[in-house]
């Protein structure tokens, strides 16, 4: 009786590019989240543009899903509060 294990790996990867400050900001406030359940890169693509790029690798589709709603989530209240600052700024 044979028996094979198979070791399947579920990857996404998560890009958002914009100004080189807010990739950073944004970076770091991924970084304090859950650092072992991704890669985190912030790439410079000119003076101007940054990438942040973030792949998240899971032994299971559903963790998969959980972690990237997380980051997800992470992103999109860093994101908020960006725009609420520049928006003051602004006035």
């Amino acid at each position: 009786m044979s028996s094979t294990f198979v070791s399947e790996e579920f990857k996404a990867i998560l890009s958002w590019k914009g100004d080189q400050e807010e990739v950073e900001i944004l970076a770091n406030t991924l970084k304090v989240d859950d650092p072992e359940s991704f890669i985190l890169e912030s790439i410079i693509l000119d003076d101007e543009i940054a990438e942040l790029k973030v792949t998240v690798i899971s032994k299971s589709p559903s963790s998969l899903r959980s972690t990237v709603d997380d980051i997800l989530t992470c992103l999109m209240a860093a994101n908020s509060t960006l725009s609420t600052i520049e928006f003051d700024d602004q006035e």
